[in-house]
Order: structure tokens, then C-alpha cells, then sequence
């Protein structure tokens, strides 16, 4: 049942427990500013879950605003749930920001645990990030006309495997399940399995270099012979197991039919052999009888053979505790993106946007993704100042278009410096339009190269024709971009590359870097999150739980330097004009 949080102030608060000097510490710490800010509003956003429980059957609820509160305070200083319900049970400073006795106020870890199961099935995470900061972001009047932008890489709660490694982790939660689920199939298996996977986890997986890319074959081969015998197993082909065992199979080996097949091999098959039943000869002898017996199925065998590491895709599973991790140029994890705010006169800067994607994602694809979520609330900066992998001339162009100037350099080098480019030829207000080239002769046509393939509009190519025997006399035709055709002089451009080429040439200025030196306060924020917040290794695994613990740490650091600043200003300017009543939150 939804109980609401009682916004009515207390006729006997909580102060006539502590004498003046613990409450003269309290109103200095943290609390008092939760108690003020944080918790009015959250208490009114809390009406928000009130659709997920019956409004007058069952138990009620802990207060949400209070959950909220204190799942920010457990990403805030990086607390297990343990170390989160100590300090509620022994900590002051919570009995005084709730104004709740200690039987309202205690929760236990089951309460913790179904609230973040609420949350990630409803995706409400962003939607307490949004609104949190939103309301910070009005009350303490921040400006959001400049803002930057970076990501950052980060880990789940997970091990680094190497190849040998995974092979062997899916292997044995195989073999787990089976043991568990067809004790008599478990024991037919080959006595390799039981040596390799059986004795102690990761025993085969401990190899030194010299042993492992031999025992990385031996367990490919093992995976094949696993799937092969179990695919139509009724009680394993639909388990979680099986499908990561053929995920990695096929993601990192190829099957190779063999003709001459060796004696190792042959060996491995006449154990197989004896160990299901299927032959009374005994291990020890070596005969002609056993090599015929062996034969037809040495005929049929298929090798699993190792990729090679460059043919690897970057979305091969990376550990099977975290499905959706994939290995960038970073590393196997995720890539946290932040969007703050970057104007000086700012009491606080505060981020204004959250994205996690998986680390195999560009950069270039996230710009315009940022700019439409902050448009839509209504926090769309006039300035955005990203690093190179987040500028390219069309996200410039695109950004453009929707209001935003997008500031940062591009990546490469020039390898040409010394020939020209589209910026010294002369256009139009539109982009589109060419006027003159360099020498100053005006094109004789122009129009839109057809394409069959959908571009953006920033990426639609022009055809400009010049007259053909001005171009060969022209002196610098030899530097010019023009191209020479059996009847006219042609440059082929499109609005995108005309951008690109003035960035490159604008990027180059004393000016431009200056102005693009604020972009850097950026990585202090991930720094203080990575250090103080435990972003860069987290508690969770897999992307939705990733996606939530990220936005709460994002809100925690909001809030944080919202604290910070309203503690170091006297009493007398703590009154802001724009902060909500309880009547217009």
C-alpha cells in the first residue's frame, strides 16, 4: 500500500533530542541541506510510483523519497547495502534530515533490493536523474548555455578472462548444470573432462604461456564435442549455459573437417570410446583392432580450430556473468558519457546528462543522441564542448541545424598542409552554394550529385563545374582540389567537408584554443566520481543495473556540490527567489 512522505512540519521535531551543540553540528552538516532542499521535492516526485501499489490493500511502504535518499547517499560515498543500513541505524545526521523515529527510519536489505527491482523494471532511473537535477538546476538559477561533454570507461562486477580462461568458465557452468540436472549423463563423459573441469574451478584455465595456446585448442575441441553430443538434450538446450557455450564457440572457433588425423587425436576418440561403453578394448592396448574400430568415427570427426585474435568482432562475451560487456580500444566494460554545465559565473556545476553504452560504441554516434535528450529538458546548451571523438563535420553540421555550436577538434593530421582546401574557396551563407574558387573565377554550374544510397543532409554531395581551359592555365591547379575531366573542371564536395576543412583551419588559432581549454574541467568530474564514488569499478553487472547505479552516482555528485556550496555561503543568502513551494513543486 502507498503511503505517502508527510510534508507537514513536525509539532515536536526531532531537535528535542540533542542538545545545542549536536543540533548546532547538525544544521552545519549534510542534513540540514537534504532536510531543506532535497527532500520536498522528492517527496512530492515520490506520487510518481504511487501507480505500482494499491492504495489501501497490503502492508505499507517505506516512504519512496526516503529510499531515494538514501540509495544517493549509498552511491555518494560508495557503500555496500550493509554499510548503507549501519550508518542509517547509527548515524544522527539521518534521524535529523527524515524527522522519522528509529522504527520508520530503519530498512532492511530485502526493502533496498526490491526498490532497485522496481526502479530498473520501469527505467525509472533517468527519470529521477532528470528531475533531480532539474530542480537543483532552477532553485540555484545554473546556467546551462555552455556546457561539455566526455565519457569514460568504467567496469562492472566482473573478472577480466583471458581467451583460455572464458573458454574454461563456460565449460564448467556447463558441466555444473548438467551434474545437476542428468547425474548419468554427467558421469558417461570422457575421464578428460572430470581431470580438466572437475577436480577444481579453473584448474585448466592455470596454465603457464608456453601450455595455453595448446590447452586453448583442447578446450575448443571440448566445447564442440559438448555441443555436439547435447544440442538435442531436452533438459540443457534451453538453459542460459548452452546458449553462452555456443555463443563463445562460434564467436571465437571455426570448424575444420580433418583428414589425416593425428595420434593424439585418435587416442582422445579411444577414450571416448571406452568411457561411454561403446568399446570393451582396454585403454592400454594400441592394436590394429582398435585403430579400425576407431576409424569410421575418425572419418567423420571436425576439428575446432582457434581464430585468430584480429579476427575477433569487439562483441564477443567477454564473461558470463555480464552478457552485455564488449571489449573497445579501452578494454572489455562499458563507456559512461556525462554531460555538466561550464559557465563561470555558476555557483556549482552540475551534470546535466547520463548515457552507458557498451565500451565497443563510438563516440560519434552519441553528439546529436546528448543534444536531443537536453532539448527535450529543457536544458539544450548554445555551447558544447566535446574532445575529438565526439566532432566530426557532420555532427558539427547536424548540431548546427538544431541550435547548438558544437566546439572541438578533429582528429587526424593534414597529410597535404601545403595544397588548398574548400576554406579558401568562397560560399555562400548556406554552405552549399560555391561562389568563386581561390583565383577567383566563378563556377559555370552547380548541382546535387544523385545518390542512391539515403544520406544526412549535411553528407549530400555537389557537383561544381569550372571552365576547363581556365583551370589548365590557372597557376594553382597544380595545388587545387579541382579535378580535371576530358571536357570541365569539376569539385566535388558536400557541406560536411566543407565544415571539417574551416575546423581545421580554425582549430589551429591561439583563439580556438583557448576557448576549447574549458572542455578539460570535465575529466575532474570523472576523476572525482572514478575516486570518490567508485565509478570505475561498480557493484553491479549487466547494463540496466549499470545504466541505474551510473544515474544515482551522477545525482549523488549533483547534490554533493550542492552541499558543498550551500554550507561555505552565510545563513542570509540561503533564500533563493526562484526555490518551489510545496504548492508549485
Amino acid at each position: 500500500m502507498f503511503v505517502p512522505t508527510p510534508l507537514q512540519t513536525k509539532l515536536f521535531p526531532c531537535d528535542n533530542k540533542y542538545n545545542q551543540r549536536e543540533i548546532y553540528d547538525l544544521e552545519k552538516s549534510w542534513a540540514h541541506v537534504i532536510k531543506d532542499k532535497v527532500l520536498p521535492y522528492f517527496a512530492v516526485l515520490e506520487f510518481e510510483f504511487a501507480r505500482f501499489f494499491h492504495k489501501t490493500m497490503g502492508r505499507p511502504i517505506k516512504y519512496i523519497s526516503l529510499l531515494i535518499v538514501v540509495h544517493i547517499f549509498k552511491e555518494m560515498y560508495d557503500w555496500s547495502d550493509e554499510e548503507l543500513l549501519a550508518n542509517i541505524r547509527f548515524d544522527k545526521r539521518f534521524e535529523y534530515a527524515f524527522e522519522l523515529p528509529y522504527h520508520e527510519l530503519t530498512v532492511c536489505q530485502k526493502t533496498l533490493h526490491n526498490f532497485r527491482m522496481l526502479i530498473q523494471s520501469h527505467e525509472m532511473g533517468h527519470t529521477i536523474f532528470d528531475r533531480g537535477t532539474k530542480h537543483i538546476a532552477r532553485i540555484f538559477n545554473i546556467d546551462t548555455s555552455k556546457q561539455r561533454l566526455d565519457s569514460t570507461h568504467i567496469i562492472s562486477n566482473m573478472a577480466r578472462l583471458s581467451r583460455l580462461a572464458l573458454f574454461v568458465r563456460v565449460i564448467e557452468n556447463f558441466l555444473f548444470k548438467l551434474k545437476k540436472l542428468d547425474t548419468q549423463a554427467y558421469d558417461s563423459l570422457p575421464k578428460r573432462f572430470l581431470q580438466r573441469y572437475g577436480k577444481r574451478r579453473g584448474y585448466f584455465a592455470d596454465a603457464r604461456s608456453q601450455k595455453s595456446k595448446h590447452r586453448l585448442g583442447e578446450a575448443a575441441n571440448d566445447m564442440y564435442y559438448l555441443i555436439d553430443r547435447f544440442s538435442a538434450h531436452g533438459l540443457l538446450s534451453s538453459l542460459k549455459v548452452t546458449a553462452q557455450l555456443k555463443r563463445v564457440f562460434h564467436e571465437q572457433c571455426s570448424i575444420r573437417q580433418v583428414e589425416e588425423t593425428s595420434e593424439d587425436v585418435v587416442e582422445v576418440l579411444e577414450n571416448d570410446l571406452i568411457a561411454s561403453g561403446t568399446s570393451s578394448i582396454p585403454p592400454s592396448r594400441h592394436d590394429n583392432q582398435t585403430t579400425q574400430q576407431t576409424k569410421p568415427v575418425v572419418e567423420q570427426i571436425s576439428q575446432a580450430v582457434v581464430k585468430q585474435a584480429n579476427e575477433l568482432p569487439s562483441g564477443t562475451l567477454q564473461n558470463p556473468s555480464d552478457e552485455d560487456v564488449t571489449c573497445g580500444y579501452k578494454g572489455p566494460g562499458y563507456e559512461a558519457t556525462f554531460t555538466e554545465t561550464c559557465c563561470k559565473e555558476n555557483p556549482f556545476q552540475v551534470i546535466t546528462d547520463v548515457q552507458v553504452d557498451p565500451s565497443d560504441h563510438s563516440d560519434q554516434h552519441k553528439t546529436l543522441d546528448v543534444v536531443d535528450r537536453l532539448s527535450t529538458k529543457q536544458m539544450k546548451p548554445e555551447q558544447l564542448h566535446t574532445d575529438g571523438g565526439f566532432t566530426s563535420g557532420e555532427n558539427i553540421a547536424d548540431c548546427a541545424d538544431k541550435g547548438v555550436n558544437l566546439q572541438g577538434n578533429l582528429v587526424g593530421v593534414d597529410k597535404e598542409p601545403d595544397k588548398l582546401k574548400l576554406v579558401d574557396f568562397e560560399f555562400a551563407r548556406d554552405q552549399i552554394t560555391l561562389l568563386s574558387c581561390p583565383a577567383g573565377k566563378k563556377p559555370v554550374a552547380q548541382k546535387r550529385e544523385k545518390s542512391r544510397k539515403s544520406k544526412s543532409k549535411s553528407q549530400r554531395s555537389f557537383l561544381v563545374y569550372f571552365d576547363l581551359a581556365q583551370c589548365q592555365r590557372c597557376a594553382l591547379v597544380t595545388d587545387c582540389p579541382v579535378k580535371l575531366q576530358k571536357k570541365q573542371a569539376v569539385v566535388r564536395f558536400s557541406r560536411a567537408q566543407l565544415i571539417s576543412s574551416k575546423r581545421r583551419r580554425e582549430q589551429q588559432t591561439d583563439i580556438f584554443k583557448e576557448q576549447n581549454k574549458i572542455r578539460a574541467g570535465i575529466e575532474s568530474t570523472n576523476a572525482e566520481m572514478k575516486k570518490s564514488q567508485g565509478l570505475a569499478k561498480l557493484r553491479v553487472r549487466g547494463q540496466p543495473r549499470v545504466t541505474q547505479t551510473v544515474c544515482f552516482k551522477a545525482l549523488a555528485c549533483n547534490i554533493k556540490r550542492m552541499v558543498k556550496y550551500v554550507q561555505s555561503r552565510p545563513k542570509i543568502d540561503l533564500k533563493f527567489e526562484n526555490e518551489p513551494t510545496f504548492a508549485t513543486i
